[in-house]
């Protein structure tokens, strides 16, 4: 996927190299001007981003302009970002809405082949690694068996670690509103991974499970 850009000449000195800086820190610096600054935070969160995104819109082309977009937008209202939200959070809630507008605007699409053989010819290998774990079997499970908002819960719990408060904020959705949606997508996982494991154990084929099922099962069914 094509790099953020804006004004390229202007990031040569967008190292940073060496410096713990934590990504609200950057965006501090950013909101001063840092070009180098912002430019730490598309590097950190470009592949999440374009993953969040890409399972909300179900099409590559699409997250992959709407990642670029989401960047481009965060940029300039970088004054409006309050430190009081992890900076992930104010990110995924451009993200997200940027997402349910072209939801609305474009008739959702998928196809996993497509996906897989676009993202072998281009994808740069750092990228490629963490997509590849976000597409594990419980993952593809998670997308076949939830609804949207059941499985962008799920994922910004999850995946992301954001708090039940960030989710809210994210899906524009009350603190009660994502806990209860919470609770039905695992029980519904939980449920759904139950058949299956039963039904394998029957046939002896577990081609098609996610791995550590046992854990998983207990994990879905405690509600954590």
């Amino acid at each position: 996927m094509a790099r953020f850009q804006q004004e390229p000449e202007r990031w040569e000195e967008a190292a940073l190299t060496g410096v713990d800086v934590t990504p609200e820190a950057l965006a501090r610096r950013a909101q001063t001007g840092s070009l180098a600054a912002y430019a730490q935070l598309v590097a950190l969160f470009e592949a999440r981003l374009f993953n969040f995104i890409l399972r909300r819109t179900g099409n590559w082309a699409d997250a992959e302009e709407l990642t670029q977009e989401a960047f481009v937008r965060a940029w300039e209202r970088i004054d409006r970002y309050d430190d009081r939200w992890r900076f992930s959070t104010w990110l995924f809630t451009i993200g997200s809405r940027l997402a349910v507008s072209r939801h609305r605007s474009k008739r959702r699409t998928r196809s996993t082949d497509q996906l897989d053989l676009r993202q072998a010819a281009l994808e740069d290998p750092v990228d490629a690694a963490e997509r590849r774990e976000s597409r594990s079997p419980t993952w593809e499970l998670a997308a076949r068996v939830l609804t949207e908002s059941q499985h962008t819960a799920l994922w910004l719990r999850y995946a992301e670690g954001l708090s039940m408060r960030e989710i809210a904020h994210v899906m524009g959705k009350s603190q009660v509103s994502v806990r209860v949606t919470l609770f039905r997508a695992r029980d519904q996982l939980a449920a759904h991974i139950l058949r299956l494991y039963q039904e394998r154990q029957r046939t002896g084929d577990r081609s098609d499970l996610p791995e550590n099922i046992e854990v998983l099962l207990q994990a879905a069914g405690a509600g954590s």
